[in-house]
């Protein structure tokens, strides 16, 4: 067992995925806690110490049942096969390896993929109307300081605001996943070590440039996120990572029981005409989180006004060849994407100047 038990080590917090000719399996107790959510049957296997608990689910259809790992809140580690087996002809992991062989075999596995909830970049695990944030927020004394990152669209967000006000914040972003004391020591949120991450990712002095210099406890958030996407083997690509703040003024703040009340998801099922999952994810966006600044508002009305007047019917046809353009190019960019995605981001490249022209640019 020495494979699995060194990428368990690694990973003591996640689900260990270990693949077994057509089989990824899960041992002990990763197995006891995984099946009722991946709905396999929990069953127990013989090894050199007695038998213990182990489920599996088939390697071609590992994704489908990760998924609900993911949605449970899970973290999970994928130890594949890097090379193929001597003597392999389709054994399954039944008729193959058996997990008293595991360590003696010459098969060389390593984790090839970790997955948490707010990491993943895979369409399957994604809701295309909806933000994935991975959120890391902690306050000290009367100030709090927040970071969401979309690391499927590339965007970071900053935001410095008053403790009192972090829990309706968190609310509102509903992350999918939340990094925070005491979960994350609190010494990892220290502003000077958020900013070299943000300088060693970026090759910039980043604070200044974004108007951050007000926000360190956002810098301490900020770097915490940087260094969790490392952690979890996603390359942050500094061409690719659009960075900002923002402030918790600049919009009203709706807490889970207005929402409710108002009744918004029922609301943005009759106005959601978006032609574009980014349309979809930014409409949402805006009624969660209506403008307050009366200039702000003006120059949205005043974009609607141009829009109606002649433009929006040309625009509207451009955009429909436009696919999911940035979940698209940092799934490219990270390597995930096949040949599906490539075709779909070559469309939707070639389409980027009919809608240009189409918007009078």
């Amino acid at each position: 067992m020495q494979q699995y038990w060194e990428a368990k080590r690694n990973h003591p917090e996640a689900i260990l995925l270990f693949r077994l000719g057509d089989f990824f399996e899960i041992f002990f107790e990763d197995a006891v806690e995984a099946a009722p959510v991946m709905g396999v049957t929990l069953t127990s296997r013989p090894m050199r110490d007695g038998r213990h608990p182990m489920c599996g689910v088939p390697h071609h259809a590992w994704e489908s049942y990760v998924s609900k790992l993911l949605r449970a809140g899970k973290k999970v580690v994928i130890c594949d096969q890097v090379e193929v087996p001597r003597g392999a002809g389709g054994a399954g992991g039944a008729g193959g390896e058996s997990p008293q062989s595991i360590g003696k075999d010459v098969v060389r596995r390593e984790v090839t993929r970790v997955l948490t909830p707010g990491t993943v970049l895979e369409e399957a695990y994604l809701q295309p109307s909806r933000s994935n944030w991975l959120v890391a927020a902690h306050s000290r004394g009367a100030e709090a300081g927040l970071a969401a990152c979309d690391v499927s669209t590339g965007e970071l967000q900053l935001c410095q605001l008053p403790a009192e006000r972090l829990p309706a914040e968190l609310e509102r972003l509903a992350p999918a996943e939340l990094l925070s004391p005491p979960t994350v020591d609190a010494y990892r949120f220290d502003h000077e070590r958020g900013r070299h991450r943000l300088a060693d990712v970026l090759g910039v002095r980043f604070a200044t440039s974004i108007g951050a210099d007000e926000a360190p406890l956002a810098i301490g958030a900020a770097g915490v996120i940087l260094e969790y996407l490392r952690e979890n083997q996603v390359q942050v690509q500094p061409g690719l990572l659009r960075v900002g703040t923002y402030a918790p003024d600049d919009v009203m703040q709706l807490d889970s029981a207005t929402i409710r009340n108002l009744e918004l998801e029922e609301l943005l099922r009759l106005v959601d005409r978006s032609l574009t999952p980014i349309g979809a994810r930014r409409l949402r966006r805006w009624l969660w989180a209506p403008l307050r600044d009366v200039e702000t508002i003006e120059l949205r009305l005043a974009a609607i006004d141009e829009l109606l007047a002649g433009l929006l019917e040309a625009l509207r046809t451009a955009l429909r060849a436009l696919g999911d353009l940035e979940r698209l190019v940092t799934r490219a960019a990270q390597g995930l994407a096949g040949p599906r995605e490539l075709a779909a981001l070559r469309r939707s490249l070639e389409a980027l100047p009919l809608v240009a022209a189409a918007a009078g640019e």
